[in-house]
């Protein structure tokens, strides 16, 4: 009974070998990460395993794989380990780096991975955040500063940077507190600066620089994020096809195939086209900043096309394989990037799947019955031509999407299904666009107003580009987000001083309270909501300070706002103006707090306007303006206060109204204390989550006030040590209340 099985395991083993070794080098560091005896103990199964399938040559190789791979990754990240302990904290007046990217940033800061050239550690890998203008790959620089762990996130849904840059193998931060002379650019790295530049410009030459369409262009082509487009980037990771903005394995596949057809239309055989290929596929990946998954896209592509070299026949799987193990047994820790697990998942799902995914859609290709292809006409012959190449792309798409969505929903939490018949649609418009910028960066240098009537034209493909991602993305049930169902208050902790939280009734809606400044909400805010499967509908605001507005427009294009309520009716902070004034244009209605007393929240609660500030005062500080607000919630009641200081807290108490609450959720005053006596005395808080931020000064917790507060018999969360906090009520009506950095937990029975 078994044997049909044993035999075709067995084949799958003579013709997949490096896949297979592959595999076993994965199992071996996924389970290295968590102890090497259990890696070794593994490997010693799987190569007991490949003998009994394959003979004893096999599983010896599988054996060695196996612990060769466990044995890197440990020893890597012991020396990583003790690495960052060496550095952070320690300060030094001459470091100097060797630039591994080119910088990025803005102003007078930019931040890049950079190799230590000097020191105890020279040769580790460092997250540098530089002053002055950004340097570009294979500069030197040389700062004063000090070492620093990796920033790590502070709020539920964050990007977790400190756990990617480990991964790449980063070990500690260096902030640079100045630049001792210039940065060193060698002839060579400035000559690559300079000819990535032209090539930059070469496929958006006649195109207005912020347009949309060259903002798609540099996206599709060099894998540039568009700034600030907030409903492109949507269109497009909504409709399943956001891997178009990011040089990877299919931009990488659509260069060498425009290579493949332009070699073999002149003539050249087909050994030689593929010398000739592998120049150009790794030039482009280089020329686009040399992306991790375009160079391994690179490196598959030259195992998988040098079959044809050596007359085999190439198989995707074993190409795979290949590139995998090397990876796995040159740094384990890769396997732990998101971007690794999507690129080698999906082009496994590919090799294995597609087979069987063709016999679902091989009706669409089946040709005319009784009619032999030497007998069709032209016509016929092109729609059967037609009809295979769709079935193939419906194949691909769908085992690709298969490989695809268990890790996406692992690591974004969404879901998109509409990206299999996106992709059809998008990848041949795609293909178009790529090929014309080609063209363009070919002609630029002789004929620079070509070059611009042919980008103009290219211009109207990157339109049609966002036309298919934000026709599929509107496909009702095309998308959805993996959200915590839930009811749950989310106070963000920020820099700066900057305020925001969210209260979400899971499937009930959600209501921004206060948004951050534009920075925080785009970087921070705003990225967290959307992990966590967060729309706000609402947005709700203290008082007109910057720091708390989000910027504006920004807000109402990330989520779909459609009602705000204002503190005041003028300000003249530019963020508050725009609510104003251009929210309405964009469909946002505008409520006055002035003018209501209460108002609906999610989950059923209410949210109670307890204090308005004079609606017209606007030459006083805005912190001496501040909305503050109530929420009644299950019977539980949250007092946010905001950066309102003693001088709002006394009109407050004059009006001689129950202000009592369980929970005071307070910022800070930029120049007035906060929480007085008095004011405990009448609200009786049983917890205050406090807002505490390093920089500026203004914006620090006072630990006298902290150890006063506690000696009132409150509970504090000091945010600089809890980070962001999470308050969810239980199903025995308790107030969970959850500290995110350090894992704190604190649960209140009700009263």
């Amino acid at each position: 009974m078994w044997r049909p099985y044993f035999f075709g395991a067995q084949n799958f083993c003579g013709r997949h070998p490096l896949f297979l070794a592959a595999l076993v080098a994965v199992a071996s560091v996924t389970t290295g990460n968590w102890s090497f005896p259990a890696a070794a103990l593994l490997a010693a199964v799987l190569g007991l395993a490949g003998g009994w399938l394959c003979g004893w040559r096999v599983g010896l190789a599988w054996l060695a794989c196996g612990v060769l791979a466990a044995s890197v990754l440990t020893l890597r990240t012991e020396l990583q380990v003790s690495a960052q302990r060496a550095l952070v904290g320690s300060v030094t007046t001459a470091v100097q780096g060797h630039l591994l990217k080119d910088a990025r940033g803005g102003g007078r800061f930019w931040n890049s991975q950079v190799v230590l050239l000097t020191g105890a550690q020279a040769g580790s890998k460092v997250w540098w955040e530089g002053r002055g203008e950004p340097p570009v790959a294979g500069a030197k620089v040389m700062a004063s500063g000090n070492f620093g762990p990796l920033p790590g996130p502070r709020n539920p849904g964050e990007f977790d940077k400190a756990a990617w840059l480990q991964s790449h193998g980063v070990v500690a931060a260096f902030h640079a507190t100045s630049l001792e002379g210039e940065v060193e650019t060698s002839a060579w790295a400035a000559w690559a600066a300079e000819l990535r530049r032209n090539f930059r410009t070469a496929v958006t030459a006649g195109l207005a620089e912020d347009s949309q369409e060259a903002q798609v262009i540099r996206a599709i082509v060099i894998g540039e994020q568009p700034q600030d487009a907030v409903e492109l980037i949507d269109a497009f990771r909504n409709s399943g096809t956001l891997h178009a903005f990011s040089v990877s394995g299919l931009h990488v596949a659509m260069v060498g195939s425009i290579g493949w057809l332009l070699l073999r239309f002149c003539g050249v055989s087909r050994r030689s086209a593929v010398l000739g290929l592998l120049p150009l596929i790794f030039g482009y990946s280089w020329i686009t900043g040399n992306s991790p998954p375009a160079v391994r896209s690179s490196w598959m592509a030259c195992v998988f096309l040098g079959a044809f070299v050596y007359r085999r026949k190439p198989d995707l799987l074993n190409a795979l394989g290949a590139v995998l193990l090397v990876a796995m047994l040159w740094d384990g820790r890769l396997l732990f990037q998101p971007g690794v697990q999507l690129s080698y998942g999906v082009v496994a799902a590919i090799a294995v799947g597609t087979a069987w995914a063709s016999g679902l859609f091989s009706w669409i290709a089946k040709p005319e019955l009784y009619l032999p292809l030497a007998m069709m006409n032209w016509r016929q012959r092109c729609w059967l031509w037609v009809r295979r190449k769709l079935a193939q792309s419906l194949a691909v798409s769908l085992v690709a999407g298969i490989g695809s969505t268990p890790l996406a929903a692992f690591h974004f939490r969404l879901f998109t299904p509409i990206s299999v018949l996106a992709g059809v649609v998008l990848v041949p418009v795609i293909f178009l666009l790529l090929s014309i910028a080609l063209v363009s960066v070919a002609i630029y240098p002789i004929a620079p107003p070509v070059t611009r009537l042919v980008n103009q034209a290219n211009g109207g493909v990157a339109k049609l580009c966002v036309w298919i991602a934000q026709g599929f993305s509107a496909v009702p049930g095309g998308h959805f987000h993996l959200k915590d169902r839930r009811p749950f208050l989310l106070v963000y902790d920020l820099k700066e001083g900057a305020g925001a939280a969210c209260f979400s009734g899971g499937s009930s809606g959600a209501v921004m309270l206060d948004c951050a400044d534009a920075y925080n909400f785009k970087q921070r805010v705003a990225p967290s909501l959307r992990r966590l499967g967060v729309a706000p509908d609402a947005a709700v605001f203290s008082h007109p300070d910057g720091s708390h507005l989000g910027g504006g427009a920004v807000v109402w294009e990330e989520f779909p706002v459609r009602q705000a309520l204002l503190p005041v009716t003028h300000s003249r902070s530019p963020a508050f103006r725009s609510w104003l004034k251009d929210a309405p244009v964009a469909g946002v209605r505008i409520l006055q707090a002035t003018d209501v007393s209460n108002l609906k929240m999610p989950d059923g609660a209410r949210l109670e306007i307890v204090h308005t500030p004079d609606p017209a005062a606007q030459n006083i500080p805005a912190d001496d303006r501040v909305a503050i607000y109530r929420l009644h919630w299950r019977g539980w009641k949250l007092l946010f206060t905001s950066d309102a200081g003693v001088g709002t807290e006394t009109k407050i108490l004059a009006l001689k109204k129950d202000i009592s609450a369980d929970v005071i959720i307070a910022g800070r005053h930029a120049a007035d204390e906060i929480l007085s006596d008095l004011f405990l005395d009448a609200v009786n808080p049983r917890v205050i989550v406090a807002s505490n931020a390093s920089f500026p000064v203004e914006e620090q917790l006072d630990p006298d006030a902290v150890d006063y507060w506690q000696s009132r018999g409150i509970h504090v969360l000091d945010q600089g040590k809890s980070g962001g906090v999470t308050l969810r009520i239980d199903d025995k009506g308790s107030l969970r209340i959850e500290g995110f950095v350090d894992q704190s937990l604190l649960v209140l029975k009700p009263r």
